[in-house]
């Protein structure tokens, strides 16, 4: 089961997964704030109700993911106090966006978005993008989960024609 958690070898699942809610957040918000520059905001007002729901919805795959690739990772070391500073952002960017949902459920016919859930979602955004600069941190700096093994390049061998010449251009006097 863990093997299916966290992908192939070189491909791992939970960066392919973070990509929905680090978009699917921030367009919420731009939702919201639509919302109060039309006339009538409430197709944005449920565009970002569905927005934060879908990214909730696929938040639980990357956190159970992300949660197996952190099982990889040796305690104590310096790239394990990251990864917990990286999934305690993230869970507390979760909780922000699932209260977001629960009070935006209560009323999903106003003609703009209330400033409470604007303010969630604002500062959810916020946690959202220091955590995503700190998996950025445990992929590029730290390499986890990136397989440094180059894969093999077939070599075309035998009968393909050789490339093609180089035009000589002739010398400028």
């Amino acid at each position: 089961m863990a093997n299916l958690l966290q992908g192939g070898r070189g491909r791992p699942l939970h960066p392919a997964l973070v990509h929905f809610p680090l978009a699917l957040y921030p367009t919420s918000l731009l939702f919201d704030c639509l919302s109060h520059l039309v006339d009538d905001g409430n197709p944005f007002v449920k565009g970002a109700f569905a927005l934060i729901l879908v990214g909730l919805v696929i938040s639980v795959g990357a956190v159970v993911t992300g949660f197996a690739d952190f099982l990889l990772i040796e305690a104590g070391a310096r790239v394990w106090k990251l990864a917990v500073t990286h999934m305690t952002f993230q869970l507390v960017t979760g909780g922000l966006f699932l209260a977001n949902v629960i009070l935006r459920g209560r009323d999903l016919d106003v003609t703009a978005s209330a400033v409470g859930p604007i303010v969630l979602s604002a500062v959810g955004v916020a946690t959202l993008a220091v955590g995503g600069f700190l998996g950025s941190e445990l992929v590029y700096r730290h390499g986890r989960r990136v397989d440094r093994r180059p894969e093999r390049l077939e070599v075309p061998r035998g009968d393909e024609d050789p490339p093609p010449a180089r035009a000589e251009h002739p010398a400028r006097s």
